[in-house]
């Protein structure tokens, strides 16, 4: 055993091989309280200690080749973990990729344009009760293939074109579901044609994100989706650090035959030291042909940097959902915790 894993280590020193592999992953737990109250009569209460405040857990592993002529291949594999509970672990990203000239392409399991263009306008990132994610569970959550689906998007080809403008980025990304169509009849349902462009010039950037889905159910929403019809996410970004504070807005929509869910969302962050003072409010509505119900939200809290890696914080959301019935659904809750990346 131990001459193989000398032979093994010899053979990464002259080789090279392993030497690009990069281990990376971090470990959030807060203490959290939440409550729910629908018509004014509470229906959940969760105080407890939890994980994914700040960001989900997760360890992963990326690398690069130099293959040579200005040529590089690529691979990232990213196991998301529970923190809090013993749980299966899932995979968040798992992708091979080449880059050069001609660009960067990536083929496998990978975040979308459009996931990637609204957290970059919301300062609590890719969590928390509100902010431009605070319709995560509606507008990018249970779609496609897989539950993560336009967030995470499975079996798909990203493409983006060399940059030939400083701060300038142009993709695109196709989604081949793999849906069976042996008689040519039935639709390639979860399958998807994407777009982004997203430019940052100093104090300054810009995103915008098209996708056309095939046959894509709208979560959290009774929209009925026909087997031809096309589901349309669009995304839109923008953020200006202004060196006191950054504001970012962003406007959010995904709609099937006329429903489905809009959001917009401003946002303020305001470094003082080592600590980030943040806010959002995000407005929106599920536009549904029974009526709408509107979306109001409001999320602040404060993350203080103890070393480059490790992070304290406080998040606390208040949001709000009334149906055309004036039915009322109240959501409030905060969480304590620490965050510690590696």
């Amino acid at each position: 055993m131990k001459k193989t894993l000398v032979a093994v280590a010899a053979m990464a020193v002259v080789t090279g091989a392993m030497a690009q592999a990069t281990l990376y992953g971090n470990i959030d737990q807060a203490y959290q309280k939440s409550t729910t109250t629908v018509a004014g009569v509470q229906t959940a209460n969760t105080t407890g200690v939890a994980s994914y405040q700040m960001g989900g857990s997760q360890i992963g592993v990326k690398g690069e080749e130099d293959l040579g002529g200005g040529m590089k291949a690529s691979f990232l594999h990213e196991i998301g973990v529970t923190s809090d509970v013993d749980s299966s672990p899932t995979t968040r990203q798992a992708y091979v990729g080449l880059s050069g000239g001609f660009g960067a392409l990536r083929v496998g399991k990978q975040y979308s344009n459009a996931f990637g263009n609204l957290i970059s306008s919301d300062p609590f990132g890719a969590t928390g009760g509100t902010g431009a994610l605070y319709v995560a569970k509606i507008l990018l959550g249970n779609q496609g293939t897989s539950g993560d689906n336009p967030l995470r998007q499975d079996k798909a080809i990203q493409y983006d074109l060399p940059s030939f403008v400083p701060g300038l980025r142009v993709g695109a990304t196709k989604v081949a579901s793999g849906t069976d169509t042996t008689d040519g009849s039935d639709p390639k349902t979860g399958d998807s044609t994407g777009y982004g462009i997203a430019y940052a010039s100093g104090p300054f950037n810009v995103g915008f994100t098209t996708d056309s889905i095939t046959a894509q159910d709208i979560a959290a929403t009774s929209v009925t989706v026909t087997d031809s019809s096309k589901t349309k996410l669009t995304t839109l970004a923008l953020g200006y650090d202004l060196g006191v504070a950054k504001v970012t807005f962003s406007d959010s929509k995904i709609m099937n035959t006329g429903q489905g869910v809009e959001v917009t969302m401003y946002a303020i962050a305001v470094p003082m030291g080592a600590a980030t003072l943040m806010a959002s409010q995000s407005n929106g509505k599920v536009v549904l042909t029974a009526g709408n119900t509107t979306l109001k939200g409001m999320q602040y809290g404060a993350n203080y940097a103890l070393s480059k890696r490790t992070t304290a914080y406080f998040h606390a959301n208040n949001s709000t959902a009334t149906t055309t019935a004036n039915v009322v659904t109240k959501v409030k809750g905060y969480g304590i915790g620490l965050m510690h990346n590696f």
